[in-house]
């Protein structure tokens, strides 16, 4: 091989290395561009920021709640004793300790008027959407049986009236949120968008809660455990019959805060380039809050534990907290 020869052979070498690395260059820039060009074209006359209004009907209330604290065995109350030391002695009157004795599952869906209501300010770039949501659901009340639970269940439930078992309610349930949600929407050709979202936050729950357990009276059998048969012979003791048909009734006013997520779906209909109307689906859940009470009354009497005692406290704990809502969106683009 001449000089020559060798000269050319390695300028040809030398050319196929950065000619190599320029192609490879050159599809890293250009590929982006390929996904880009369709991106482009359905974000044409839509990205940018708007204003978004709903209105609509929410439902499928759920939600658990338990109820801890004090509860003492009938027999065991102070009160119902015309001596305090004839209370009884035994373990359980002397040691009982606080638990949850008392549960309750909504699910019924709600028995009054609802609604979902919502205002966001979001900004879409391409198929993608940001947006800020102040959202306010009401989702009325409901009832549902009061259950016992604990030690004491076993000897309890034979004490409630079956006219008027035990229940709970809750009333004015109202959820307002401050959320950060993203959208995907998916592209078509015609003028009907489907989207899919997600987001969280900032939550207060709003609600009345209310319980009431009612005592069978003597001629319907009130025989509470340590009591006697009404329907023997037997002298029936004092504070037996000052138990007989008492009521126990405990209310409480919650407005506590929580985090808050939800799921979104829909479908937009593009009136023209600057508004549109959709029709929205969501299904919000929320963290458990807590609230401490006390009793209104506890078997027909003061809320108290014993004579000048401490009053007769519970916490009410609620959790499971989901509903969904369907509205009605109206968007306006800036």
């Amino acid at each position: 091989m001449t000089v020559n020869e060798e000269i050319a052979t390695r300028l040809r070498r030398a050319w196929r290395i950065p000619t190599g690395v320029r192609l490879a260059t050159a599809a890293v820039l250009v590929a982006p561009g390929w996904f880009a060009a369709p991106l482009a074209a359905t974000a044409q006359g839509r990205d940018g920021f708007y204003f978004r209004g709903d209105f609509g009907d929410s439902d499928a209330l759920t939600m658990r709640a338990s109820i801890k604290g004090l509860d003492l065995p009938t027999r065991c109350d102070r009160l119902l004793h015309p001596d305090p030391a004839m209370v009884p002695r035994d373990p359980v009157c002397a040691g009982f300790g606080s638990g949850v004795f008392a549960t309750v599952r909504f699910d019924r869906g709600a028995e009054t008027m609802t609604s979902a209501t919502a205002l966001a300010v979001g900004y879409s770039r391409g198929r993608i959407r940001l947006e800020a949501e102040l959202n306010n659901t009401a989702l009325g009340g409901t009832s549902a049986p009061l259950l016992d639970a604990g030690p004491l269940a076993g000897e309890t439930e034979q004490e409630w009236s079956a006219v008027e078992p035990p229940s709970a309610r809750v009333s004015g349930l109202t959820l307002s949120d401050v959320f950060l949600n993203v959208h995907l929407d998916f592209d078509n050709s015609s003028r009907f968008t489907p989207f899919v979202g997600v987001g969280g936050g900032l939550s207060t729950v709003v609600l009345a809660f209310e319980g009431l357990r009612v005592r069978r009276t003597l001629a319907n059998g009130f025989a509470p455990a340590g009591g006697v048969d009404p329907a023997t012979d037997t002298v029936i003791p004092t504070w037996q019959i000052r138990a007989a048909g008492t009521a126990d009734y405990m209310s409480l006013l919650l407005a506590e805060s929580t985090l808050g997520a939800n799921l979104i779906g829909g479908v937009a209909w593009e009136t023209n380039e600057r508004f549109s109307i959709a029709l929205r689906g969501r299904y919000a859940r929320y963290r458990d809050v807590r609230k401490p009470g006390h009793w209104e009354l506890l078997r027909s009497h003061a809320p108290v534990l014993q004579d000048g005692g401490r009053p007769a406290a519970f916490d009410l704990m609620l959790g499971d907290i989901a509903y969904y809502a369907v509205t009605v969106s109206l968007v306006y683009g800036f």
